[in-house]
């Protein structure tokens, strides 16, 4: 499974894959395999990179997020 949204929340964010994996105390090669969808992202490292990158789980895994004032929704879009 590849986190569709990973590369995308860590380049919005400024972020290197050695900062994120520094923040996220994840391996720099388990970033970079989860962004090309070489591994399986454990729930544990997922939780990590969300909480590093101050995103959902569901924004790393490529479902867009609306946010508002209120509240922040996932919403998947698939494109195929």
């Amino acid at each position: 499974m590849k986190l569709r949204g990973l590369r995308q929340v860590r380049q919005r964010r400024g972020l290197s894959i050695s900062q994120l994996a520094e923040l996220a105390d994840v391996r720099r090669d388990t970033i970079t395999h989860l962004e090309h969808g070489k591994e399986e992202p454990q729930p544990y490292v997922l939780r990590r990179l969300a909480v590093a990158l101050s995103a959902t789980t569901s924004e790393l895994l490529g479902a867009t997020v609306i946010e508002s004032p209120a509240s922040r929704v996932a919403v998947s879009i698939h494109t195929h």
